[in-house]
């Protein structure tokens, strides 16, 4: 995690110090130039900001969910600090094609480094590679791990899911049936996610990767009885909800899990009209507000949240640097992991009140 964050700082330094003069460390409140004259810090952020203006850098999400607000929040402050011209895109709904076409258009606009969570990476990877000879390419909260991207920044997927697997445990440790929901499998972080969930329902210690884990199979106490999947379509996913808690309406230890931020949300309202709110088992993904306020009431026993805001602002800073033909500091493998947290109805206040904070309210 130190690592994480001192490399959010450090981006942000190199940032302010590009093009200055040879001079001493930046103090909380200026810093001092070879003539002993206090430059403050806002002088410095100008400066930059003037010599970056004309680099236009863009961000692409694999879906219009309200996740990606935080994301935009925090690629905003990195627009702001930097002076660089974001452009931020969200497909409407959600496919690879549409993808595409948003990207294509990008580069017919000049943009010098483009951040992309990938949809669909085993049917992306040419696409993408062919983006990489253009200009730098970073994959923030969705991986194409054999693409020519510079690296992905984000979560570490499975063992977010093994946190989602725990609450399981917490929420029905008597064992029963679990039911997954998602928007799509084509996705690593989706399927990374639900794999966490399993190893950890069978009592693997550790979770080495992808592996064969059909639904309809036990593992240890508990039953997967299915992963429904909605194409991205909220209606969707509640009508998935809707149609298990119909099916296993009888089942005194039922416990459904959203891995993607709209899924909580959705099992909530289907659990609401079907009168079953605190008669089953909730797992959530994310920190909509719906799903805080479900935690609030224990409804929801808890979600698994990332930091949305640190993939948008980490990305700006990192794209900004590559767009320049700077050096940038990138783990051997690859992998800038962004830390994800546990959030319980004892935490659930304080995160919506830091969540306010990050988006200005």
């Amino acid at each position: 995690m130190l690592r994480v964050f001192s490399f959010g700082l450090l981006s942000s330094f190199a940032i302010l110090m590009t093009g200055c003069p040879a001079q001493k460390p930046a103090a909380p409140t200026g810093s001092t130039n070879q003539s002993g004259t206090t430059i403050s810090q806002n002088h410095l952020a100008a400066t930059s900001s003037a010599q970056n203006s004309g680099i236009k850098v863009a961000f692409v999400s694999n879906n219009p969910a309200e996740f990606w607000t935080l994301a935009e929040a925090g690629a905003r402050k990195g627009e702001k600090e930097t002076g660089i011209q974001l452009i931020f895109k969200r497909p409407q709904d959600g496919t690879a094609a549409t993808q595409k076409e948003i990207i294509e258009d990008l580069l017919t606009q000049g943009v010098k480094a483009i951040a992309i969570s990938v949809i669909d990476p085993k049917n992306q990877t040419s696409f993408i590679n062919e983006i990489a000879i253009r200009v730098p390419v970073i994959c923030v909260d969705n991986d194409a791990a054999d693409s020519k991207r510079r690296c992905y920044m984000g979560t570490a997927n499975l063992q977010a899911g093994r946190s989602a697997g725990k609450m399981v445990l917490e929420a029905m440790p008597e064992g029963g049936k679990v039911a997954i929901f998602v928007g799509q499998l084509d996705p690593v972080n989706a399927r990374e996610r639900r794999q966490g969930v399993i190893d950890v329902l069978e009592g693997l210690a550790k979770s080495e990767g992808l592996r064969e884990s059909p639904d309809g199979k036990k593992y240890g106490k508990y039953e997967v009885i299915g992963t429904y999947t909605d194409g991205v379509n909220e209606a969707k996913a509640k009508d998935n909800a809707a149609d298990v808690l119909t099916r296993y309406q009888n089942e005194p230890n039922l416990c459904l899990v959203g891995l993607w931020a709209y899924n909580p949300p959705a099992i909530l309202g289907a659990a609401a009209d079907a009168k079953r709110l605190g008669k089953i088992k909730i797992v959530g993904f994310d920190e909509d507000n719906a799903t805080l306020e479900g935690i609030k009431k224990g409804d929801v026993h808890g979600t698994v949240v990332q930091q949305p805001f640190e993939f948008g602002y980490q990305s700006v800073l990192m794209m900004t640097k590559m767009a320049k033909g700077a050096d940038v500091a990138i783990p051997k493998n690859g992998i800038i992991d962004i830390p994800h947290r546990e959030i319980r109805k004892a935490d659930a206040a304080a995160f919506q009140d830091e969540l306010k904070k990050l988006q200005g309210k």
